[in-house]
């Protein structure tokens, strides 16, 4: 028998081309995996969380979950993150068994949704991930929420790395652990919690901290010390000074780094707010060339980030290179600079900034220069009062804590030595105390997705990101000064670029035509023209390339006023509540057909699933997708399916239609707007003694119909006004009897009784109560997670059908 540890040694390598520290390998081969990973920067924690994800998968052990989801702070890390990633299952010949994803917003591969039983890594910025995992998923479809909360809450192993950057976003993310415990979830769902200058004080929130002592904590061990590599890099050579008081200011930091930077060399300056970054990188930009001077902030696209990758690369030459930066650059850039002027941050911060000096402890001594309370042009004049007051130390600290950048001061003032070993031997404590703090009812509130009357929904910024962050996302796209149309194609992950919603508000708060913002209603199936006072976090936003605030070498700025260049992306068409983009393919089939071709995927996704915990729930799950388009016998969706058909298709049930075609009167879409055919199956099964998470499971596979039912605005009502309706449903309509694929169904009078409130004259229970005591009994991310599978199956299903009437050449 070969020896374990020897196995992954070969396999680390093959992966990643480089022996493994031991760290590395005991986070792989170690019986229990550890909850804490605090490494020094530089020591490999990315390779070394994909080898042991990757290796504990191959050894088929169930104590880690099949997807791995890699959540970073800022988005510059994520593409590194995917091209590491990408390469190390290539060279391990294992692309057909582990997919690797990056989710971000817009239309991106989200191919692993129908695949709950593939093994994938999912990487992402905390913004998109977090969200994702509140039933709140940033700028996608209101309708896949529950799709990647389910997924993203089970059979995972969640990666926190460099937990220092996530302000309110660690204590959500230790309240989801402690929930998923109180909840229970299918399959192991295990946290690591990443960082160089990790404090297990952090972890401490009101639910999870009665686990924080007992969890497990991988540190470098002496053996990892004495390895040729990190000996050196642990003790690499970086004087530390105080900057000169000139330095305070953007245009006396430009005139320092002017003197101090040499040809041919790399010099880092990492500020703590994106207007100070803008502001010197002008006050540098006549000095130097585009090519000698680089800008990193927050605030640009995609399309232009993805650009930063092959500029870090680049070895400094002629002139040399100069960075300008924020805070991106903290989490995990490998770049290595000769000279590191910081602003003043949090020690933690500082920890990471200096890791990007002299990062493989080269001979040469390097330089790290610090600002203290360094000022934005604006507040120049303050450079000379001799004392500050609260209040001004205060804005100066942003976005930090002032009693923070305090403590990192007076630790500053007495270093002389950059190096990991010597900041090791420091002892700190930055505080944390989330200004924010995820609670069980939140979560339980969070569970459904049903806009308010307003169309708006419950912010979850504030678990997000915390302190001040409130972002929207913005896309620029040539509307000619003309409102978006309803076919203007959904936003795209590359052309969406962060701004401040204070900043956005200042933006679109003007007289200027071209400067008017849309926001696509996925309830009205229209963009929208938005206001300043109706912005909230997490929108996504689009404008005209003619209303300015961005460019490609600064990213944005709302006081740029010429046109911006338009990212050329590739997207589908938005998804509205009265929408059915999955019942118009290229294909015409019966109902009979799909239901049974479902139901079929279901028993293959359940089977592939046998290592979880499913037998209580499989047989309602199966029953469930059997019947998930029963509804779609109703007279008013077969009147859509057999628009133009040739008379022959007349009398036959269909479930697929080859084009979405307009009706008679001109009208696009069911004839009843607001209709929703899975509401029909649910009370057709509801009707007919189907248990409840049978029913549940039938009327959220669209993610439209979910714990409650009510009648919303614009909604065609009976010429009874006695009658309820709720969703293109009217009281009384009937299902006729039907083949639904070697099952034969009972015609069926719809009753939406269970709509109102309360137990019925029967004392049946009415609908939100029969789901609240599901959702209870199930738990919020075990419940979510079967509708995750029951929605892969509907869509296996319709992208591969086998029986189909018709089917169109592509």
């Amino acid at each position: 028998m070969s020896e374990p540890n020897k196995d992954f040694r070969d396999f680390f390598e093959t992966a990643f081309g480089l022996e493994p520290f031991d760290y590395q390998t005991r986070l792989a081969t170690d019986e229990v995996m550890p909850s804490l990973v605090n490494v020094p920067t530089g020591a490999g924690k990315t390779a070394a969380v994909l080898g042991a994800w990757l290796w504990r998968r191959l050894q088929s052990n169930p104590t880690v979950g099949r997807r791995l989801i890699y959540c970073l702070p800022m988005r510059t890390l994520v593409e590194q993150t995917h091209r590491v990633a990408i390469e190390a299952v290539k060279r391990l010949g294992l692309q057909d068994r582990f997919g690797i994803h990056v989710l971000m917003g817009g239309d991106v591969d989200n191919e692993w949704e129908a695949q709950p039983e593939r093994e994938c890594l999912l990487i992402g910025t905390q913004d998109m991930l977090l969200s994702r995992a509140l039933n709140r998923g940033y700028a996608m479809s209101r309708f896949k929420w529950p799709i990647h909360y389910g997924l993203l809450n089970n059979d995972c192993l969640w990666v926190f790395d460099e937990v220092q950057l996530m302000s309110d976003g660690l204590a959500t993310s230790t309240q989801l652990a402690a929930f998923r415990e109180q909840f229970r979830t299918f399959g192991p769902c295990h946290s690591i919690w990443m960082s160089a200058t990790l404090d297990r004080e952090w972890l401490k929130t009101v639910d999870w901290a009665s686990h924080v002592d007992a969890l497990t904590k991988l540190e470098l061990s002496e053996t990892d010390r004495a390895t040729p590599i990190l000996e050196q890099r642990l003790n690499a050579r970086k004087i530390v000074e105080q900057a000169p008081p000139d330095c305070r200011t953007p245009n006396g930091l430009a005139d320092f780094i002017k003197r101090q930077h040499k040809p041919g060399t790399q010099t880092l300056a990492v500020v703590n707010r994106v207007a100070r970054a803008r502001e010197l990188y002008s006050a540098l930009s006549e000095g130097f060339s585009n090519d000698e001077l680089k800008l990193m902030h927050s605030r640009f696209r995609p399309k232009e980030r993805a650009l930063w990758a092959t500029m870090l690369d680049e070895k400094p030459a002629g002139n040399g290179k100069i960075i300008i930066a924020t805070q991106v650059i903290e989490a995990g850039v490998d770049i290595s600079s000769r000279l590191l002027i910081t602003d003043l941050a949090p020690y933690a911060s500082l920890v990471q900034r200096f890791g990007r000096c002299n990062r493989t402890g080269e001979p040469e001594e390097a330089l790290i220069y610090w600002v203290d309370l360094p000022l934005d042009q604006g507040d120049a004049k303050l450079i000379n009062k001799e004392e500050l007051g609260e209040k001004e130390l205060r804005k100066i600290a942003l976005p930090y804590d002032w009693e923070n950048l305090k403590t990192a001061k007076g630790l500053l003032q007495e270093m002389q030595s950059g190096s990991p070993a010597d900041l090791e031997k420091i002892a700190h404590h930055d505080q944390f105390a989330p200004a924010h703090v995820l609670r069980r009812r939140d979560l339980i509130d969070l569970f459904d997705t049903t806009p308010d009357l307003s169309g708006f929904d419950l912010d979850v910024s504030r678990f997000v990101r915390g302190g001040d962050v409130r972002d929207v996302s913005v896309a620029w796209r040539n509307l000619n000064g003309q409102e978006p149309t309803r076919h203007e194609p959904r936003l795209a992950h590359d052309e969406l670029c962060p701004v401040s919603i204070g900043e956005f508000r200042e933006f679109i708060k003007t007289k200027e035509t071209a400067r008017r913002a849309w926001r696509w209603d996925a309830l009205d199936g229209e963009w929208q023209k938005i206001s300043e006072e109706e912005l909230r976090p997490g929108l996504t936003l689009l404008v005209d390339v003619k209303a300015g605030g961005y460019d490609q070498l600064t990213g944005w700025d709302k006081n740029l006023k010429r046109t911006v260049p338009v990212v050329e992306v590739e997207t589908d068409q938005n998804d509205a509540l009265n929408d059915d983009p999955d019942s118009f393919k290229r294909y015409v089939q019966t109902l009979a057909a799909h239901s049974r071709e479902a139901r079929t995927a279901a028993e293959a996704i359940t089977q592939a699933l046998s290592t979880l915990a499913l037998d209580e729930y499989r047989d309602e799950l199966v029953i469930a997708t059997h019947h998930h388009d029963w509804g779609k016998a109703h007279e008013v969706f077969q009147e859509t399916l057999h628009r133009g058909m040739e008379d022959s298709l007349s009398e036959v049930l269909l479930a697929k239609s080859d084009r979405s075609r307009t009706s008679a009167n001109g009208k696009r879409g069911h004839q009843r707007s607001r209709f929703r055919h899975e509401l029909a199956s649910a009370l057709a099964l509801l009707q007919t003694d189907a248990s409840d998470l049978v029913v549940y499971l039938a009327a959220c596979h669209h993610g439209k119909v979910r714990l409650s039912i009510r009648a919303l605005p614009g909604e065609d009502k009976p010429d009874d006004r006695e009658k309820k309706f709720a969703r293109g449903i009217w009281d009384n309509d009937e299902l006729p009897a039907l083949d639904l694929g070697d099952l034969t169904k009972p015609a069926v009078t719809l009753d939406l009784e269970p709509m109102l409130l309360g137990a019925s004259e029967d004392g049946a229970r009415s609908w939100l109560e029969r789901m609240i005591t599901l959702r209870d009994r199930v738990g919020v991310f075990r419940l979510a997670f079967l509708e995750a599978l029951i929605r892969a199956a509907d869509v296996r299903a319709s992208s591969n059908p086998q029986d189909y009437w018709a089917k169109e050449t592509v």
